[in-house]
C-alpha cells in the first residue's frame, strides 16, 4: 500500500486522472458482468472514465476513451451472455458508442482550450511582472528584477558574470542613454540593471577573463557613445553563489580599478591635501 502511494504521488496530474479513469474502467467492467440488468444504469459509470481520460489530454484522447468504454461494454455483453456476435448491434450498442465518443471528445476539446487560455494568462502575468521589474525612463531592472534574475541563474549553475560599474556623469539623461547603449551591445538573454548610482550587467561567459573582457568592450562602447564608464567583474560560481557576494566582488573589482585609474573622488582629495600640508 505504501509503495503505491508513493508511486502515485510521483505521478504528474495527467498520469494520476489516467490511473484513475483505468480504475474506473476496471470496477464497471466488472459491475456489468456481475451485476448488469435492465434499470440500474451502470454503463453511465463510464462516463466518469470518459471525462478523467479527456481532462488529461484532448478531444482526440477523450474520443479514444468513449471508444474503449464502447468496447468495453459489448465486451462485457458478451462476457456476460446478455447478448452474442450477432445481437450485439441490437442492445442500443451504437447509441452509446456516438454518446461517449462526443462526450469524451466535447469534454477533451474544452479542456484543451481551458489550458490554452490558462497558459496564454499566465505568459501574459509574466509579462506584466517582467514590466513592473523595470523602470519606466530607462529599461533597466530595478534592484529587486536584478535579484531575481541572478537568483535564478545561480540556480541553473550555469557559469555567467556579473558587471557593476560607475558613471562619471550620473544625471537621468546620461544614466538613459548608458543603460540604451549597454542593452544595445548584449544579446538576449543578458540584462542591464540600475542599482542606487551604479549599473549592474548580467551577462553569459564561461571564464573570468571573459567577464573582464565583456567589461572592457562595454567599456569601450559607452566611450564611443561619448560616456565615461568603469566597470568592475564577477563570475559564478568562482566569486560567489548568490546576488550579494557576485555584486560585491564586482563592487571591490571596480573599486580598486576606479582607484588604479585615479577615479576615486576621495582619495583624490585626500592626495592633494597631503601634498598642501607636505
Amino acid at each position: 500500500m505504501a509503495v503505491g502511494a508513493a508511486f502515485y504521488s510521483r505521478l504528474s496530474i495527467p498520469r494520476r486522472l489516467e490511473a484513475a479513469a483505468a480504475v474506473v474502467y476496471g470496477v464497471v467492467f466488472v459491475l456489468l458482468v456481475v451485476f448488469s440488468r435492465p434499470g440500474l444504469g451502470l454503463s453511465q459509470g463510464f462516463y466518469l472514465a470518459i471525462v478523467l481520460v479527456a481532462l488529461a489530454g484532448g478531444p482526440w484522447t477523450g474520443a479514444a476513451a468513449g471508444l474503449l468504454a464502447a468496447v468495453l461494454l459489448a465486451g462485457s455483453e458478451l462476457a456476460g451472455h446478455k447478448a452474442t456476435v450477432r445481437t450485439l448491434w441490437n442492445t442500443g450498442l451504437e447509441v452509446r458508442l456516438t454518446s461517449y465518443v462526443v462526450a469524451g471528445a466535447a469534454v477533451g476539446y474544452f479542456a484543451q482550450r481551458g489550458r490554452r487560455m490558462l497558459a496564454q494568462s499566465l505568459h501574459v502575468l509574466d509579462d506584466l511582472l517582467g514590466l513592473a521589474q523595470r523602470e519606466v525612463e530607462s529599461g533597466a531592472l530595478t534592484t529587486t528584477g536584478f535579484d531575481g534574475r541572478v537568483a535564478r541563474r545561480a540556480k541553473s549553475e550555469w557559469p555567467f558574470g556579473v558587471l557593476v560599474g560607475s558613471l562619471a556623469v550620473t544625471t537621468e539623461s546620461a544614466v538613459t542613454a548608458a543603460v540604451r547603449t549597454i542593452a544595445g551591445e548584449v544579446s538576449a538573454d543578458e540584462d542591464v540593471a540600475r542599482i542606487g548610482d551604479r549599473l549592474a550587467v548580467i551577462v553569459s561567459t564561461t571564464s573570468p577573463e571573459s567577464a573582464r573582457e565583456r567589461a572592457a568592450a562595454i567599456e569601450q562602447a559607452l566611450e564611443t557613445a561619448g560616456i565615461h564608464a568603469t566597470f568592475g567583474w564577477a563570475f559564478h560560481p568562482q566569486d560567489g553563489r548568490d546576488v550579494v557576494a557576485l555584486f560585491g566582488a564586482a563592487s571591490e573589482r571596480l573599486q580598486a580599478r576606479r582607484h588604479a585609474l585615479g577615479e576615486d573622488a576621495p582619495l583624490k582629495v585626500v592626495t592633494e591635501l597631503r601634498s598642501r600640508l607636505a
